[in-house]
């Protein structure tokens, strides 16, 4: 059991959330996990998580990095795009200035944790011919 709440908190849950709005998972969530998603009973008695257990509490909806209620529209989407208000990001990459501060890839993790549906790449050719690098173009970074 303490290695489901070892997972759920160190490999699932992003230490910057609130933690009284999202509370550290405890043994009587992994306990409700196991009784859920493990297959083999026998398994689940124990307070053990197969394989086969852990892919089926990944992939339910309960797992889904989108909440399954917000699929469902109920906002009026008939009107002009300029109508609403879409939380977008420009220059997502740089940590700072936008002349001088460098560009992160943590910075575009953040910005989609936060909530974030659009960012810009500024996609650049990198020193080696085949792969681009994503920086801001005639600066100082």
């Amino acid at each position: 059991m303490e290695q489901v709440v070892d997972f759920l908190n160190k490999g699932q849950r992003d230490p910057r959330l609130n933690e009284i709005l999202y509370p550290y998972a405890d043994n009587k969530k992994a306990n409700d996990i196991v009784s859920r998603y493990e297959p083999n009973k026998s398994y689940a008695n124990k307070g053990h998580l197969s394989v086969d257990g852990l892919y089926r509490y990944l992939m339910s909806d309960e797992n889904s990095v989108v909440d399954p209620v917000k699929f469902d529209l109920s906002d009026d989407m008939t009107q002009p795009l300029s109508n609403y208000f879409i939380n977008s990001s420009h220059n997502t990459y740089l940590t700072g200035h936008q002349f001088t501060g460098r560009a992160s890839v943590e910075i575009y993790r953040q910005a989609l944790l936060a909530g974030c549906r659009c960012v810009e790449l500024d996609c650049w050719d990198g020193s080696n011919e085949n792969e681009p690098i994503i920086t801001h173009g005639y600066t100082m970074c």
